[in-house]
């Protein structure tokens, strides 16, 4: 009986162990945040890192680091490496870099492995690793402008201004109060890599006096996700040739509304002119049958 409960105690005494011990181990720090997701080639932007100690105990001497083993993503002004001298329970810390993003890299997605180097209560070293993705890329800027405005349509010239390709342009001219196209309000150009431009033509209708004319430029970024960008350019009035005054519900062709007008009043005058030749050929044959016929009776 003695031998028994011994036994019992010395089961208890090894539980009550492992569990100290499994207490004591549970060390554990994670990048619980990075911001921004995405960088822009040749631009410099603040890369920041939240890490959280998610174990139990608190812990000394922490020091993070991060590396992109390309070279595309560099710090700027600093090293790759912080630290702070401790970290309570659940307690988080957030470091901030200044990176460059190089503008010849290529889009997609680069891996940076991070590295969280601490000490636990023991003043034990631990090293824990781990890997995130961060796209290099996005989204692009366009500059707008008339290349070409008369009578027989409005040129408009699109280049792309940003850092990143984009692919699927699409030139639209949107519902507006002073604008609207006869025929198709849309044009699609293709595929623009950075610092290339393309044009697309439309034939405008006018409503008023206003030469403000909204643009949408569609696209495919390097991410795969379509974007709409909205511009305004201007449309000199003397480029668009002879205006006619018109509503939405009367509008008219610049340039061609005139040139339709005088076509018709041409084709009255040739119809008038023909018709009075015809008049005075059929009073000249009247005159002279009724000449010949008094000529005869007498």
């Amino acid at each position: 009986m003695e031998k028994n409960k011994i036994f019992v105690l010395l089961a208890l005494s090894f539980v009550v162990m492992l569990r100290l011990v499994s207490a004591a181990d549970n060390y554990n720090v994670e990048v619980t945040d990075v911001s921004p997701t995405s960088l822009t080639p040749g631009e410099q932007t603040e890369l920041s890192f939240k890490i959280e100690n998610t174990g139990n105990v608190d812990l000394d001497n922490i020091v993070f680091s991060w590396e992109e083993k390309t070279g595309s993503i560099l710090p700027v002004g600093s090293s790759n490496t912080q630290s702070t001298d401790s970290l309570g329970e659940g307690d988080d810390e957030e470091f901030n870099f200044d990176v460059f993003t190089s503008a010849s890299a290529s889009p997609g997605l680069y891996g940076l492995t991070l590295t969280i180097k601490f000490n636990n209560d023991n003043g034990t070293a631990i090293t824990e690793t781990s890997n995130v993705g961060i796209i290099v890329g996005g989204q692009t800027d366009f500059d707008i402008s008339i290349s070409d405005s008369s009578s027989t349509g409005t040129i408009l010239s699109v280049a792309n201004i940003g850092k990143n390709p984009a692919e699927s342009v699409t030139i639209i001219i949107p519902e507006q109060s002073n604008f609207k196209t006869s025929g198709s309000s849309s044009s699609i150009i293709g595929n623009l890599d950075k610092g290339d431009y393309s044009v697309a033509s439309f034939q405008l209708v006018s409503y008023s006096s206003s030469s403000s004319l909204n643009v949408e430029i569609q696209y495919t970024d390097t991410t795969g996700t379509r974007q709409t960008l909205t511009k305004t350019v201007e449309i000199p009035s003397s480029s668009l040739g002879t205006q006619v005054s018109a509503s939405p519900s009367t509008s008219s062709t610049t340039g061609y509304a005139a040139k339709n007008t005088s076509q018709n009043s041409n084709t009255f005058l040739i119809i008038g002119f023909v018709v009075s030749i015809l008049f005075t050929i059929g009073i000249i044959i009247f005159i002279i049958k009724k000449n010949k016929n008094k000529n005869e009776t007498n």
